[in-house]
């Protein structure tokens, strides 16, 4: 029973991580081909909501497949889509990232913790400012730049509104998307709050699972995560509901 659960979890997150880049892809198609300057705030905000939401959805595939969970029967195909997800994500290095995210599980909220800020006079921007240039170099910048001059150049309309609409729909949602992962998924459950120094850490959102999914695909259940890192996105809610020990301190 355990066995065959296993293999459904395996199956699930496969046609999860297909939906996710088909929606990406598709909507990617779609907001490049309209008309910018017609289109109201009440549509243009949720596709910008919609974009950045599949983007985030990008670095998730290829954090399941950093744990060998994507595809644990075919360490090439799990690897394989990690890469290409990354790479779609902001041009980063899979190779690099699985190196620092087995670090940060090995050694969480240590001084080998490349993740990690352990100073509570650190602020928030600070960290995210030291967190995005230990991965933002000059390799994924030239291959991100590079992608939107391609769209830039594909897309069916001048020149001003060709380079308006990348940035709306490619640049914008990425930027967003950082945030997310990083307030979501490694500010919030790592940081140390002055004010109570002794309160446990990773510590998790507790919102409901549908609020979970929402602000960053159950990055929140972090406690859950560290706890049992291979356990796919997706079923962290049920790993949270079963398990005393995650509940945040």
């Amino acid at each position: 029973m355990v066995k065959a659960e296993s293999v459904q979890q395996h199956e699930l997150g496969l046609v999860l991580a297909a939906t996710i880049t088909a929606i990406w892809v598709i909507t990617l198609v779609y907001c490049l081909s309209l008309n910018l300057a017609s289109l109201q705030l009440s549509t243009l905000i949720p596709l910008v909501l919609l974009r950045t939401f599949v983007q985030t959805g990008l670095f998730i595939i290829g954090h399941d497949a950093m744990h060998g969970t994507l595809a644990p029967k075919s360490s090439k195909l799990n690897h394989g889509i990690g890469s290409a997800a990354l790479i779609l994500y902001a041009g980063l290095s899979y190779r690099r990232c699985k190196s620092n995210h087995a670090l940060h599980h090995l050694k969480a909220e240590s001084e080998s913790d490349p993740d990690y800020k352990s100073h509570p006079d650190h602020s928030a921007l600070r960290w995210f400012w030291d967190f995005m240039s230990r991965y933002m170099n000059a390799k994924p910048l030239t291959i991100l730049v590079s992608s939107w001059m391609v769209l830039i150049i594909l897309t069916p309309s001048s020149d001003q509104q060709a380079v308006l609409s990348v940035a709306v729909f490619c640049v914008l949602p990425l930027i967003l998307s950082t945030l997310q992962l990083f307030f979501v998924g490694t500010w919030f459950p790592h940081h140390l709050n002055k004010n109570n120094p002794n309160r446990q850490t990773p510590r998790s959102l507790t919102i409901h699972p549908w609020l979970s999914f929402a602000a960053c695909y159950h990055f929140g259940y972090h406690r859950e995560h560290h706890l049992s890192p291979s356990t796919p996105w997706f079923d962290l809610p049920r790993l949270r509901q079963r398990s005393p020990l995650s509940q945040t301190a």
